[in-house]
């Protein structure tokens, strides 16, 4: 075998062992809890992947060589073997990841977490956060990584005179020597020994004896009435309950609503794809309270205005009330046309104004067609003058889309009228 091919097998494998060594490394990311501080668990994952390539190299030249001193070597054997001899590294070096991680304990298949109570000394009240907030946490010697969570200072409650602050925190490592940090600010900064097995068992789940914070050997220590005190009991984190179904959840809250609710709670009901049947039902009451839907046709809220222009497609028989807001909104429509006609084209508020302008017209337009044809109304008129006004402006904004709209709409009335009237 030449040491081209050497080259080439060194070269796999080396990929090989890059690829073993960041899968390796990127597990021990959570098994030994690196922060991703700054990067630092991705670097880690990126330095050992270099590594691992480095040495599945060579491995593989290694290999590859010693096959090509032997008898019968061949490209595929040395391959074989290079490739072969970076995995079972790979392998071993998993297995001791594995053995020395520090894995939370688990009962009943399900994670655990400390509930834990401070006892703070007579008069102590709760200063206020600092940049670093309040928070409780596993403490390991080591440094390594544990999850905080925040005091639940509103649920604080006392007791003879002490304030009993509550916090729930992960418990994630199964390390025999530990501690339980808690942090009101940088002056109670306080620790406790955590005389907690490795391995919770069923009477963890008590709670414990209240356990004295700690004290700076440096200094003296406090009095037994200036300590705080700590206890604990081990929970089952509870499964997280599934997300309710949005449909679901709807369903219910429309079956919830009172027959004389006004139409603002009923509108939005019929819209984002409602069931037929749904749909149906609010229609039903549309139809019974038409001069409410007219109020809301005419209202300056923009959103009961849209869903009272959508119900009027429903509408199997419009009244005049309906009718008559139909044209006032076209009123409005065409009398914001004709301000927006006297801004000049640089004017900062024009492409707001025009954008709420096509909008506007693009609701009403669906609701004036479905009405004119139900009542068998000329419905050219106010089309004809939302037309001519749109069509003032030059053409490139989105005033276009408005005049473009009106002039179709127009063109199919023109035609039915001609049919009406031959």
């Amino acid at each position: 075998m030449t040491w081209t091919s050497s080259l080439f097998i060194s070269f796999l494998c080396g990929a090989l062992g890059l690829v073993g060594g960041g899968f390796i490394m990127n597990l021990c990311v959570d098994w030994y809890r690196v922060s991703s501080f700054e990067g630092k668990s991705g670097f880690a994952v990126v330095g050992v992947a270099l590594v691992g390539g480095i040495a599945g190299a060579l491995i593989g030249l290694g290999a590859a060589r010693w096959v090509a001193a032997g008898t019968d070597p061949g490209f595929l054997k040395g391959l074989g073997y290079g490739s072969g001899a970076v995995l079972t590294v790979a392998a071993v070096a998993l297995g001791l990841c594995r053995l020395g991680a520090d894995l939370p304990h688990e009962m009943d298949g399900r994670p655990l977490e400390l509930a834990i109570e401070v006892r703070c000394p007579r008069g102590f009240s709760i200063p206020p956060a600092d940049d670093y907030g309040t928070h409780a946490a596993v403490y390991l010697p080591g440094g390594s990584r544990q999850p905080a969570e925040t005091l639940r200072a509103t649920e604080a409650r006392r007791e003879d005179g002490h304030l009993i602050v509550p916090a729930t925190v992960p418990l994630t490592t199964s390390a025999a020597r530990k501690f339980l940090q808690v942090r009101f600010n940088a002056e109670h900064d306080l620790l406790f020994h955590l005389p907690l097995r490795s391995k919770p068992q069923t009477a963890d789940l008590e709670w414990s004896k209240w356990i004295e914070s700690g004290w700076d050997v440096g200094k003296p220590e406090p009095a037994k009435e200036a300590k705080f005190s700590a206890r604990y009991r081990v929970q089952i984190v509870a499964p997280e309950a599934p997300a309710p179904d949005p449909a679901v959840v709807l369903a219910e809250r429309f079956a919830q609503i009172s027959p004389d609710a006004p139409l603002t709670v009923w509108l939005p009901f019929m819209f984002d794809n409602a069931p037929e049947d749904r749909v149906a039902a609010v229609v039903a009451v549309v139809e019974q309270r038409q001069d409410e839907l007219a109020e809301l046709i005419r209202t300056g809220d923009t959103k009961q205005r849209e869903h009272a222009l959508g119900a009027c497609g429903h509408l199997q028989q419009p009244g005049p009330a309906v009718k008559e807001a139909l044209l006032a909104e076209a009123r409005l429509i065409a009398e914001g046309i004709r301000a927006s006609n006297a801004l000049a084209a640089d004017d900062p508020q024009l492409p707001a104004a025009l954008m709420i302008l096509r909008s506007r017209f693009n609701r009403w337009k669906q609701a004036w067609w479905v009405v004119q044809q139900r009542l068998g109304l000329d419905g050219r008129p106010p089309v004809k003058e939302i037309h001519d006004l749109a069509s003032v402006r030059p053409r490139g904004t989105a005033m276009d889309e408005i005049e473009l709209n009106a002039r179709v709409i127009l063109d199919a009335l023109n035609k039915s009228a001609a049919r009406k009237n031959p």
